[in-house]
């Protein structure tokens, strides 16, 4: 969980640095090294999810709709998964209460 944490902050970390930089579009794409950024493993999860994208030449650049896209889609996972815990409770205590 811990690491999950560690890697969500870090996505956001990385997500700032193209936005102040401006690099939203293939023509104002960057490359790491322009950015102060070292590629890791948030990186590449930015890759893999086509948050980032890459033009060409080692530049990348920020697709804003499909940061907004995974951002809407993990919070949705927490509600659900919020809510699957919640009704599990509600279970446990309801079989307790039956059995005394």
């Amino acid at each position: 969980m811990l690491l999950t944490l560690v890697l969500l902050r870090a996505q956001r970390d990385i997500v700032q640095h193209f936005e102040q930089a401006g690099a939203t579009a293939a023509d104002s794409a960057r490359t790491a090294d322009e950015l102060n950024l070292k590629p890791g493993i948030a990186w590449h999860q930015l890759v893999g999810h086509v948050v980032l994208r890459c033009p060409g030449e080692g530049r990348y650049y920020l697709d804003l709709a499909n940061w907004e896209r995974l951002r809407r889609q993990r919070r949705r996972s927490a509600w659900m998964v919020g809510v699957a815990v919640l009704v599990l409770l509600a279970l446990l205590f309801w079989l307790r209460a039956a059995a005394a």
